[in-house]
């Protein structure tokens, strides 16, 4: 059995936790992993890896083999082992992470062209506000806007999120219209539950910057429900741009305070380790980098 092969298998193994995934991220049998890790096991003359029907946890042993065995698969690697048809051609899983309305709007033709590109990759996309631990899940590449807070993750800018401040006509019938933001407490409001400061919201002007408490009427993690819910009157609201572009163009909502700037937010790509992300994964990478001009619109 090839001693690379093995040493790739462990890796992968302490990547995702997990021989199953392993497996599948590696389209070989389950005991196929199990052969390869106790060949090394043999090898080391040590333990690797505990397992118990719940969870798989590696040994001080398999700690210590880890940087040696990249370092070996590395140095493997960049000799030119590989042949080209292997590098071209990704397989394997691909875990994905994306926030849920950003993702239905922008990524449906993104996933279909990766998986045109690329057919013998899996694709595993899970929808989530959340800020998920890429390590613990086995995720390969996030999507994240907003701040990001420090990390070991490598990020990648890919563009920026602008946002408006709406209410639907509706509303603006049974209430003034805000010339400036402190005017906003008069009007109930639809309030994102995921930024720390929910019903604060800032805006910036000629002037300087604004920021205003906001009565909050619906509180809510999904910024589709909270464009319908603007739409249909229950309250003015700060929304991303691909959401309330088409509304404001219809007539559905209006855009306040258009003298004043809600601040736009960051969109990364967040990875565990730029080093030994996946060839899979760096041809997502690309694709959206590729793809980059999309999201100027948003």
């Amino acid at each position: 059995m090839d001693r690379i092969d093995a040493l790739r298998t462990f890796l992968r193994v302490m990547e995702t936790g997990s021989f199953t995934q392993a497996a599948m991220d590696l389209n070989l049998g389950q005991p196929a992993i199990s052969k390869r890790i106790a060949l090394l096991e043999s090898e080391f003359n040590c333990r690797l890896f505990v397992r118990s029907t719940r969870r798989l946890r590696p040994t001080p042993e398999a700690e210590r083999v880890h940087k040696t065995a990249r370092e070996i698969v590395a140095a493997y690697e960049s000799a030119g082992a590989p042949s080209a048809s292997v590098v071209s051609q990704p397989s394997g899983t691909l875990r994905v992470t994306v926030p849920t309305s950003f993702g239905r709007f922008f990524f449906r033709d993104i996933f279909t062209e990766y998986m045109r590109r690329y057919p013998s990759v899996r694709l595993d996309v899970r929808f989530t506000e959340q800020f998920i631990d890429l390590v613990e899940t086995g995720t390969e590449v996030a999507v994240r806007i907003g701040l990001l807070q420090s990390s070991s993750l490598v990020a990648r800018r890919f563009g920026t999120l602008r946002r408006l401040v709406v209410a639907a006509p509706l509303l603006m019938a049974r209430h003034p219209e805000p010339r400036l933001p402190e005017q906003l407490r008069r009007i109930p409001c639809i309030t994102y539950s995921r930024f720390s400061a929910q019903n604060q919201w800032t805006f910036e002007s000629d002037s300087g910057r604004h920021v205003v408490d906001v009565e909050s009427n619906l509180v809510c993690d999904d910024a589709d429900v909270m464009t319908e819910a603007a739409v249909q009157g229950l309250g003015a609201a700060v929304l991303p741009g691909w959401c309330a572009a088409a509304h404001v163009a219809a007539g559905r909502l209006v855009q306040l305070l258009p003298d004043y700037t809600v601040p736009s937010l960051p969109m990364h790509l967040v990875y565990p380790d730029a080093q030994w992300m996946s060839h899979r994964a760096r041809l997502f990478r690309d694709l959206i980098v590729e793809r980059a001009e999309v999201f100027a619109v948003s």
